[in-house]
C-alpha cells in the first residue's frame, strides 16, 4: 500500500477504516456477482488513510437472477441480457479508473479517472446501480 489521502472527519468512507486495515465497505446492488475485491484501505498514526495502489482493485460481472430463467431474461431484453462488467484499479499517473465493458476491454462503454478516493467510490458504486436498476450504461 502506497497511496494515502487525507479524508474528512465526517467522511462515512473515513468512519469505515481502521488502524487494522481491511476491505473498505462498499454497497453493491444485488443483480452484481463480485469476481474479485482487492480494495483495502488502513489509517495510519496520523490519521491519514493508505489505500491499496493496485491496478486491479475490483472487478464484478452482472448476474441473471437466480429466480428468472434465461428465457424470462431475454424476454426481458436490456441490460439483464448481456454480461456487463465493471473493472476497477489504480493507474499511476493517473488515478482511480473504473470502466464499464459491454461485454469485454474491446467494447468499453464508459470510463472515469479521478484521483479522489471518495469520488472513486461514489463512481464505483453509483454505476452498478445505474446499471442493475435503472437499466442504463454510464456515460463518460
Amino acid at each position: 500500500m502506497d497511496l494515502t489521502f487525507q479524508l474528512p472527519p465526517n467522511s462515512p468512507l473515513s468512519a469505515a477504516v481502521s488502524e487494522e486495515g481491511g476491505l473498505l465497505p462498499l454497497r453493491v446492488p444485488a443483480g452484481w456477482n463480485v469476481i474479485y475485491n482487492t480494495l483495502a484501505a488502513r489509517r495510519l498514526p496520523d490519521g491519514r488513510v493508505e489505500v491499496n495502489d493496485s491496478e486491479d482493485l475490483y472487478w464484478a460481472c452482472t448476474a441473471r437472477p437466480p429466480w428468472l430463467t434465461e428465457q424470462e431474461v431475454a424476454e426481458k431484453g436490456g441490460l439483464w441480457d448481456r454480461e456487463i462488467n465493471i473493472d476497477a484499479g489504480w493507474y499511476d499517473g493517473y488515478g482511480f479508473r473504473v470502466v464499464v465493458l459491454d461485454p469485454d476491454w474491446d467494447h468499453v462503454r464508459a470510463s472515469f479517472t479521478t484521483s479522489d478516493l471518495e469520488e472513486f467510490v461514489a463512481t464505483l458504486e453509483g454505476w452498478m446501480q445505474m446499471i442493475i436498476q435503472r437499466d442504463e450504461l454510464p456515460k463518460s
